[in-house]
């Protein structure tokens, strides 16, 4: 007879797994792992730029004493926590997020998330300004949507009077200290910024010259731009006879280029907390649903 080694508790995942049961899932059956947080070294954009236009991605600079010529550098490892890790296979796919390296302009956003848009969200009421309606109604090709409470982090390169405004602006969160870093040639590494202010999506920097690349961390939301081949234009399910408001669904990509305005965009209101919006409640999976 073989042992019987007891099984750990696995909670139901019929419909959505509570965060409570899946954080302590982790806690108890994952690994302890350290964060070390990646910068993208300032001696990349030690070079090169002008004109109000962005500078050319280069080569880092093989004398950096910070990045070591790598091109990034890490924090010290954080307190280990518990994070689950696992091998398996997987086939990529671009719905899912991510980046590509571009020659010009280094790492570009990539994910291609769907998105169902509902006639009517039932937890407000009719009136409420967070009805996505308006949008169920004429939201088309080419048309942006902000996920206003998807925060992720980003870097952008900007420079000293020329472009001094972030390029992902909705939701925009910057840190008061140690946000914007600068290279400098000279001693050949890299220098944090005491003197910088922030006002909306404008981060400028005192005592360096006009043309200067600077690096700013930052907490945005992503925007994304209903623009594929397949579901740019709403997918209108052909059922109920057309006397039904069904759900509608859009293939949305990131589209990098495209969002990084260097003007500055109007924001959007509220949150898609179900409490209440002044932006449509939509979901946007990497699947498409219903």
């Amino acid at each position: 007879m073989f042992p019987i080694v007891p099984q750990p508790f696995m909670p139901p995942t019929a419909g959505v797994m509570p965060p409570q049961g899946f954080e302590a899932m982790i806690a108890t059956h994952g690994q302890r792992v350290s964060w070390r947080k990646g910068h993208t070294c300032p001696c990349v954009f030690g070079g090169g730029g002008g004109n109000g236009r962005l500078p050319e991605l280069g080569s880092p600079q093989r004398g950096c004493t910070k990045c070591n010529g790598l091109g990034t550098y890490w924090d010290d490892p954080s307190v280990p926590f518990r994070a689950y890790i696992e091998f398996m296979h997987m086939s990529p796919t671009p719905d899912e997020p991510g980046v590509r390296m571009n020659e010009s302009y280094g790492l570009t956003q990539m994910s291609e998330p769907s998105m169902t848009l509902p006639y009517m969200n039932p937890t407000l009421a009719v009136d409420d300004p967070g009805q996505p309606t308006k949008a169920w109604i004429g939201a088309t090709t080419n048309d942006a949507f902000v996920a206003v409470d998807m925060q992720s982090r980003y870097t952008a390169v900007l420079q000293v009077g020329i472009t001094e405004n972030l390029p992902f602006q909705q939701n925009l969160s910057v840190e008061p200290q140690g946000a914007v870093q600068v290279w400098d040639p000279v001693t050949g590494n890299v220098v944090s910024v005491a003197n910088y202010a922030v006002s909306g999506p404008t981060v400028t920097v005192g005592g360096y010259p006009d043309g200067t690349n600077y690096m700013v961390e930052f907490l945005a939301a992503p925007l994304y731009i209903a623009f594929r081949s397949a579901g740019g234009l709403p997918h209108i399910r052909p059922f109920g006879g057309g006397t039904v408001n069904m759900p509608r669904r859009f293939r949305l990509q990131a589209l990098d280029f495209w969002t990084r305005e260097r003007g500055i965009q109007s924001q959007a209101a509220g949150s898609t907390a179900v409490v209440g919006a002044a932006a449509p409640y939509v979901v946007a999976v990497g699947k498409s649903i219903g």
